[in-house]
């Protein structure tokens, strides 16, 4: 319904809809407790960026579906995998490294192809979504580019800081000795 607005703001929705999405994944990034709600972050950063570009210039359906087909089913298997991980395993959350993956592989594994969907990993089709949200906004557009790109930067800076931090590191339930932190 971009018809419905005025022409001045029609021109300020897209900077609006593209800051929102920055916001979003900032707070991911700096989320220190909760795993899920920080993928659920990055997920609605994605509609938040797809939805500035619509506004932006006529984005046609066929392309938002290709972009967010990756998006969509990345984030609902994330979801489940940290979901699952949940069940087993009591602290799932994003203040130190669990290493889950020594005793969890498969789930691991599962969600680091998750992760990579949503990055944009050629694999999938986000990656050629991607290539379609930047090819509808125009060479005068800096600051809608600039948040679109540094919401995709940042976005992959949180996927991979929510992997490291759930499935990398010493495992929590170790039976061997572990230094402390501060040593």
């Amino acid at each position: 319904h971009r018809e419905l607005l005025s022409e001045d703001v029609r021109f300020h929705v897209p900077l609006v809809f593209s800051f929102i999405a920055v916001i979003m994944v900032l707070k991911s990034f700096s989320e220190r407790k909760n795993v899920k709600l920080s993928w659920l972050l990055i997920v609605m950063n994605h509609f938040w960026v797809a939805l500035a570009v619509s506004f932006n210039e006529t984005f046609r359906f066929e392309q938002v579906y290709l972009y967010l087909s990756g998006i969509v089913v990345g984030g609902i298997i994330g979801w489940f995998a940290l979901r699952r991980l949940r069940r087993i395993e009591q602290s799932i959350d994003l203040d130190q490294f669990h290493g889950h993956s020594y005793h969890h592989p498969k789930i691991a594994f599962v969600f680091l192809i998750t992760c990579l969907a949503m990055t944009g990993f050629p694999i999938t089709p986000t990656f050629i979504g991607e290539d379609l949200i930047f090819s509808h906004i125009h060479s005068n557009q800096y600051m809608l580019a600039f948040f679109i790109s540094l919401s995709f930067v940042v976005d992959g800076l949180s996927i991979i800081r929510i992997y490291a931090r759930v499935f990398l590191g010493p495992h929590s339930k170790s039976p061997t000795e572990m230094a402390y932190r501060s040593s």
